[in-house]
């Protein structure tokens, strides 16, 4: 078209007149990418400045700033704490392990340089303190569509650095609690169905995220969706693809409300989804823990069969263990069949972490940076046999497999950040063993906060100076959770 244009003019003066140079509008837009990208590195707004270096070196992968973006992404990495990232950026610089330094690559000396030290540097990075001030929003607290794009640009400059959002109404942090005396036959009360992202696997409301992740990633927010996997939306109403409820009382079991993760059908389906909402371009995922302390009595012929297969002890035995945990007094010696008790919840807490685990190596061998968050109970850290048999958690075991912790439940002041940070101490470190040669991502810890009474209505200022006083090298992502009413649209 520019060469259709420079034929058709008129005819050539004697003097052409100068003209003076201006910018095509593609220029113009890498140019203002360029500075928004720069402007957040600057001011040290690291996880802005890494989306905003990504997006910049995805839309234009030959610009003559392409060398500067990857190392300055690299540099943002290592502020965030994130080693294999940055390394990954690095070595984008000095091309493959043993190859010779480009003489006509400025940043491949510097590069191999910070390739050297963080293989050799056995603490955290400089930047450990740094993470992100993340707002906590509910399907009934998003904005009309129609202002999202001015509701976010107030979140960025209020200094929120991540949205995590529900991926489908069953996901809400704010959800109603259900009743939860383990085995209990009262009904229980349901949610209107549907993810709130474009999917083939269940029904969809409204596609909240096609609209949220663009906008957000144009100012560099992060997005993580929310998502309860015991209740997701798929379309699938076998009796066989839920758990039921084993009441000792009673001998009998009652339909349940939860998927079985453990029966390879609903995984297929499972996948497929996580697979879909990975086509979003969200940033990480957060798996919400269980609402009812009912671990050890969820049953299926699918998960009894298993059972009986790896452990070689019958499933009647696994009913009496139940059983006589149900009759015990206390200050009553453990029966006998504590042992198969201890057995079944921990066989079974290992299956579903195994499950969440290959979930993790397939949606990250597509997305690298994904970071993936497993919601625990406080008990988890206080009381982790209580956790192991309520709610089928094992935060230790979890950290070992590289994922995140988001300490759930009720969100809390921020005043009980320091009275549990030091249950969290070092936690953060030395604790994923390196595959080839390279440092793996390092698990991180996540707070819920109820946002300062002050704030319940408007914009949230001072959320971020905040987050900056109460964030520790261990404790780096604090999400705030607004009070607000929970309105079921």
């Amino acid at each position: 078209m520019v060469f259709v244009a420079g034929c058709a003019g008129s005819p050539p003066t004697s003097t052409p007149a100068v003209v003076p140079p201006t910018e095509t509008p593609t220029v113009a837009a890498e140019t203002s990418l360029w500075y928004q990208a720069s402007t957040a590195f600057s001011d040290g707004r690291y996880s802005a400045a890494i989306h905003l270096y990504e997006r910049y070196l995805t839309t234009y992968p030959k610009s003559r700033r392409a060398l500067e973006a990857h190392w300055d992404l690299g540099q943002a990495y290592e502020q965030m704490g994130e080693v294999t990232a940055a390394i990954k950026e690095y070595r984008t610089l000095t091309g493959p392990e043993g190859a010779s330094l480009s003489a006509q690559n400025s940043y491949a000396e510097r590069a191999q340089h910070r390739i050297d030290a963080l293989r050799n540097q056995p603490a955290s990075p400089a930047g450990a303190r740094s993470g992100h001030t993340a707002l906590y929003v509910s399907f009934s607290n998003l904005p009309p569509m129609s202002q999202v794009e001015a509701w976010v640009r107030q979140l960025s400059a209020q200094g929120i650095s991540a949205i995590l959002m529900d991926a489908s109404l069953e996901s809400s942090f704010t959800r109603p609690l259900i009743p939860t005396s383990p085995p209990t036959s009262s009904p229980l009360p349901t949610l209107p169905g549907g993810a709130l992202f474009a999917t083939s696997r269940g029904p969809v409301l409204t596609d909240w995220y096609g609209v949220m992740v663009p906008q957000a990633h144009e100012l560099g927010i992060s997005v993580y969706a929310v998502l309860d996997l015991y209740h997701a939306p798929l379309s699938d109403h076998r009796p066989e693809s839920r758990m039921l409820l084993y009441d000792p009382t009673r001998r009998k079991v009652h339909p349940w409300t939860q998927f079985d993760l453990l029966a390879p059908a609903v995984q297929q389906q499972m996948a497929q989804l996580l697979a879909d909402l990975l086509k979003t371009g969200i940033d990480g995922l957060v798996f919400r823990s269980r609402a009812e302390n009912s671990f050890a009595y969820e049953v299926s012929d699918g998960v009894l069969r298993q059972f009986e297969t790896q452990v070689h002890q019958p499933s009647s035995e696994v009913a009496q263990a139940l059983r006589d945990r149900m009759a015990l007094r206390p200050n009553e010696p453990a029966p006998v069949s504590d042992k198969t008790l201890w057995r079944w919840v921990g066989w079974k807490a290992r299956q579903e972490l195994d499950t969440l685990a290959r979930f993790k190596k397939y949606l990250q061998k597509a997305v690298p940076r994904l970071r993936m968050v497993i919601e625990i109970h406080p008990e988890a850290l206080s009381n982790p046999t209580s956790a192991l048999v309520n709610y089928g958690e094992d935060a230790a075991e979890a950290r070992r497999r590289g994922f995140d912790l988001l300490l759930g439940g009720p969100s809390r002041e921020a005043s009980d950040v320091r009275s549990f940070g030091g249950s969290y101490k070092g936690w953060s470190r030395d604790v994923v063993h390196s595959e080839k040669g390279e440092p793996q991502t390092l698990p991180q810890g996540w707070v819920l906060l109820r946002t300062p009474a002050e704030h319940g209505g408007g914009m949230f200022t001072g959320l971020a100076q905040q987050a900056d006083e109460l964030r520790t090298p261990d404790i780096r992502h604090l999400v705030f959770v607004p009070d607000a009413p929970v309105v079921i649209p």
